[in-house]
């Protein structure tokens, strides 16, 4: 049997992605970045542009779900103590569902700011919302008139949620969301989508249907104010919760017990 990342059996900090990690999440890149240059949008790429308040604060926005992973995760019993008070207790009924709701919520939050950084570089006011709905569609617009963005878009998006949908087949929610750490029991399974050579298999899917949105977003503006950039922040973002959790994984060995096979998500 066999539950998500983090293989007991192996010592911390090795293998903390796989051959078919790196070969799918180059795939997925290099797909993305045909299909910006086939409409020529990768030429107007630019990096100068990156240090601005606006994107730092969108790379502010897309890094807050990972923070709350680290935080649970080198403060595992804080967290549990947390979720019996308040605010925590109000988001679940036990640690498990609570961090599910951060992680829920940290991830619409992260979309919500992407879209908020592309608006207000497209010239949309923040505070009104029909202004930002007027400087988004021609974007989308855009981006469904153009047919190789299209395919490659759909291809990354299923590839993306195809593996997100099979890693919670697999291990469920209490694997899906650190059960092994916060007191649940979580099986160690070797299907699909393991049995393909994923190691992190969440993180790829996520980084995949990610390049799936910025596909959408993807204009002359957007990509001369960095939204290439925020897509290699956010994949940096990934590759960091994968090394935290392989290089890591014994963390809490005191709470677990000594010789107790363990695994997240």
């Amino acid at each position: 049997r066999r539950c998500a990342r983090l293989a007991c059996e192996r010592p911390a900090g090795s293998m903390w992605f796989s051959a078919q990690d790196l070969t799918s999440l180059v795939g997925g890149l290099s797909l993305y970045l045909a299909a910006i240059r086939a409409c020529g949008h990768l030429a107007h790429v630019s990096v100068s542009q990156v240090p601005t308040v606006p994107f730092a604060l969108a790379a502010l926005g897309v890094s807050s779900s990972y923070v709350v992973y680290a935080l649970v995760w080198f403060r595992t019993q804080g967290f549990i103590a947390g979720c019996r008070r308040m605010p925590l207790s109000l988001l679940g009924s036990d640690p498990i569902a609570v961090f599910q709701t951060l992680v829920l919520s940290f991830k619409l939050i992260q979309q919500l700011v992407l879209l908020g950084w592309a608006a207000h570089i497209l010239g949309g006011d923040l505070t009104d919302a029909p202004t930002i709905y007027a400087v988004l569609k021609p974007v989308v617009i855009a981006f469904a008139k153009d047919t190789p963005r299209v395919v490659v878009g759909m291809l990354l998006l299923l590839a993306g949620q195809t593996l997100n949908a099979g890693i919670y087949k697999a291990i469920g929610k209490n694997g899906v969301y650190y059960g092994f750490k916060l007191g649940a029991q979580v099986p160690w399974v070797t299907g699909f989508p393991f049995n393909l050579g994923y190691r992190h298999p969440q993180y790829v899917g996520g980084t995949l249907s990610q390049c799936a949105l910025f596909a959408v977003l993807s204009s002359p503006e957007t990509q001369t104010a960095g939204l290439l950039p925020l897509l290699g922040w956010w994949t940096f973002n990934y590759a960091m919760v994968s090394w935290m959790e392989a290089s890591f994984g014994d963390n809490d060995g005191k709470e677990q017990g000594a010789g107790e096979k363990k695994r997240d998500q």
